[in-house]
Formats: structure tokens, sequence, C-alpha cells
């Protein structure tokens, strides 16, 4: 059954339940017995209290490559809707699709003449595996039950999941969703989560793909040996593992431990602590986290060649943040380094890492022997409560772009700078937000071949967004 055909059954029974007077978003209940049926309405009419939400967006991203090499922009818009109901007995069930035009392109399905290598950024606001279509994008997405009693709850089914490393990955038309299981226990300290998931789809497509299939649906590099990575149709996993506890009670110290398992192919450690203390008239921040990964069996696929991680292959990193916050402004220098046991892998497809050190439109992923120090200013300004900024400059060097047991993407060494604003509007058009974000990436070696500068660095990148949610 196709994607176009399940979203217009979805748009059919929503516009069935029809617009409700109350209710609830996914991961917030109503009365428990809010469906109980009385004398006064019918099922019907209680299902009706549920809550449908529409979301339109509309984005437009442009890159501008250094010299000669091709240039990319485009537009896109798109819509959805979706249905929560309320609960009834600590039960409740969601869903929701979304469909994507592309208005406008130039030069998004070429291939950059002087180096035969194709678009990065701006494909993924489509389908990167199908660029010819550009009317008929939809997708089902959200489609779970959940169970609340107290402080336990279990979500069965697609859901949106955030953590440090597996997440939504937002920042294009749609998000990563996950197909599975999630247990969640919550008291007045901590926090705990368990969770498997065996297919997922995410920002860039409209398929859906078991988790082993889900390796490689993204560009997928250089192996060790400095040809082109063969995992692609050829990992065996089962699905993904999910551990995560958080504590934080009171002024103490916030601490977050995850552990992410890639049945036979990997295991990451994950640890981050955060603390704030008031300095009178500011507060000083604090932050500290690392990982570790290993590869588990030989990496997904027992020749060399075609596996995700290479037998043995280990890496490890450290993050640190140092801070100071006044009011509603934020200036912080941060700092992450990872080891040159061997590359940091995890795959794209299933989310973007949360570094300390991180800015958008680039990622740590892939490379080892990699130090970054960044430094971030967010702002928001007193006259204008409905303004948030940050600016952000980075330094970061990677391995050399030869060295293909450490850098997996060929990208060079290079500084990073990032500004972003984005503005809530208030009363006629709440739930309408505006967001810009403007990206420059400056290679430190003017030699670096064109071949590993397009669209890596040497590049401005501008993204302007309008989200509306009612």
């Amino acid at each position: 059954m196709s994607n176009s055909f399940l979203i217009r059954i979805l748009f059919g029974v929503i516009l069935f339940i029809g617009l409700p007077l109350k209710g609830v978003t996914q991961g917030h209940t109503t009365n428990s017995d809010s469906l109980v049926v009385d004398s006064k309405g019918s099922l019907g009419d209680k299902i009706k209290t549920g809550k449908v939400e529409f979301h339109l967006r509309s984005f437009f991203m442009g890159t501008h490559n250094k010299g000669m090499l091709t240039d990319y922009h485009t537009n896109a818009l798109g819509a959805g809707i979706g249905y929560y109901s309320p609960s009834f007995k600590g039960f409740q069930f969601g869903f929701s699709g979304f469909f994507v035009f592309q208005l406008y392109a130039h030069n998004l399905n070429k291939v950059d003449p002087s180096t035969g290598n194709i678009n990065r950024y701006e494909v993924l606001l489509y389908d990167m595996n199908n660029v010819e279509n550009t009317k008929d994008l939809d997708r089902l997405e959200d489609l779970y039950l959940s169970y609340q009693l107290n402080k336990f709850k279990a979500v069965f089914g697609r859901q949106k999941i955030n953590t440090p490393l597996l997440n939504e990955q937002d920042n294009r038309m749609r998000p990563n969703i996950f197909n599975g299981l999630t247990l969640g226990y919550e008291t007045d300290s901590w926090k705990w989560m368990a969770a498997w998931y065996n297919h997922v789809t995410m920002r860039g497509t409209v398929n859906w793909y078991s988790v082993e299939n889900s390796f490689g649906v993204y560009p997928f590099g250089r192996n060790v040996y400095g040809t082109s990575s063969g995992y692609k149709g050829n990992i065996s996993s089962k699905g993904i593992g999910v551990l995560g506890a958080i504590f934080q009670k009171n002024d103490s110290p916030k601490i977050q431990v995850w552990n992410y398992l890639a049945e036979n192919v990997f295991l990451i450690n994950f640890i981050q602590a955060d603390t704030q203390m008031d300095l009178g008239g500011m507060d000083l921040l604090l932050g500290a986290q690392g990982f570790h990964q290993a590869a588990i069996n030989h990496g997904g696929n027992s020749d060399p060649e075609l596996t995700f991680m290479m037998r043995g292959e280990k890496s490890a990193g450290f993050g640190a943040k140092v801070g100071l916050k006044h009011r509603g402004n934020t200036f912080s220098i941060n700092y992450l380094g990872i080891s040159d046991q061997g590359r940091f892998l995890f795959p794209r497809e299933w989310g973007r890492e949360n570094f300390f050190a991180s800015l958008s439109r680039e990622r740590f992923e892939g490379n080892g022997g990699v130090t970054a120090l960044t430094a971030k200013y967010e702002f928001s300004l007193a006259k204008y409560p409905n303004l948030n900024g940050l600016l952000g400059a980075s330094s970061v060097n990677n391995p050399d772009i030869d060295l293909f047991s450490l850098n997996k993407y060929g990208v060079p060494s290079y500084y990073h700078f990032a500004g972003a604003l984005d503005y809530s509007f208030h009363g006629y058009l709440d739930g309408m937000k505006l967001k810009f974000l403007l990206i420059n990436k400056t290679g430190k070696n003017n030699e670096v071949p064109d071949k590993y500068r397009i669209n890596r660095v040497d590049l401005w990148n501008l993204n302007i967004v309008v989200d509306y949610k009612f």
C-alpha cells in the first residue's frame, strides 16, 4: 500500500472525526476516563475531544560554493495533519501524515561538471532516493498506541524520539521517526528509558526502512582502504536498542547516561553532566560529556569491504563547556576531542550528534583524531522577548583527507561560522515561527582539491524557514 494512499485515508479519517474542542498532544493525556461513554454522549463524541494538529512549513535553502563550483538553491512547501486521541483507562493513540511539494529548484539534480559530485544539503528537503519526484512526496508518520499508569509509560508503533545521538534531526522538511517500543518511567529526580526499534524513516526520504537496510541510505563515504564503502544493503542487524537514565534533583548537577546498541554492529556508551552555579548577578555554566564506541563481532558484515565498522575498531571522545549566563544571554566556550584509535561512526540516518562543540551544517561523525573549539553566544532581547538568536564560531582540525582510516567523508580542517535568528509570533499568528540560519565554512588549507571542497568547505549556506502549527 502506497504512502500516498495511506495519507489520503489519514486525511479522510481526521476530517470525519472533525475539529476538536479540547485534547492532548503526544506525551500528554487528559483525564484517564475521558472516553467512558455516558448518557451525555456517544463514543464518537468522546473521540472528537482529541486534538487535531495542522502543520504548514516553507523552507528555502541555498548553497554558494567557491569559484566555478556549482551553486544550488530551492524552496519546498509542505503541509501535514495529525490526530491525537484523549485517554481511556491510560490508553491513547495518535497518527499523522505530511506531504511536500517542490516550488522551484536550481541545479538540484545537476552533477558538478568539474568534480562529479552531487548536491548535499538541499536534496534532503525532498526524497534523495528519487530526486525526479517533486510533487508526490508524502508519508504516514506517527502511528502509535500508548499506555500510561502513574509514572510509567509505554509507546508502541511509529514515534518521534529525542536523545543525544538518536533523534528527530528535524532541520529539513521532515524529521526522523522510529518504529518500535519505548518504555519510560519518571520520578521526581529520575527519568528512565528503555527502547527497541526495528524500522526507521529519516529526513530526506519518504520510505520506511528496516534497521539493517537503513545503513547507507545517505551517502556512505570511504572505507579504511580508501575505496567506496560497500555496506549499503550488506549489513545484518535486528534493530536498535536504547537504554537511558537522567538524574536531576533541585540544584544538583544534571547527569545523563545513554547506551546505544546497533545489534551485531556496534555499542556506544554516552555520558553527560551539566551544572549551574550562582555567581551573584550571573550564572557559571559547566559541562562535560564523553563517549566510547566499539564494534560488535565484524561490525555488521564479515567482509571488511562490506562492513560498517571494522572488526576491533574503537573510538572515544571527550567534550567540555564553560559559560556565563546573564538574564537571557549566554556565552560559552566548548571543546571536543576524539581519539585517533578509530573513527566515531553512528549512522547519519538515525540522528545528529549533540556535542557541546556542534554547529549546524556539519558533523564530527565519520572521523577520529579530531579537535574542535567552539565559541557560542545565545541571546534574547528584552524589548523583543519573542526573538532569540545564536552566533557561533568554531575551529575544527580533522585528519588529513587522505588518511582514510580516520576521515570517512574526506572533510578537510575548517573554520565554521553560524548565525541564527528565531522569531515566534503571538496573537493572531500564534503558532507561527520564522527561522533564519546563515552558515559559512572556510577551509584551513587552500590547496584542497575541488572534489573535497564542494559542499564541504569554502561555502555559504542560507536557510529561511516559516513553520506554522495550529
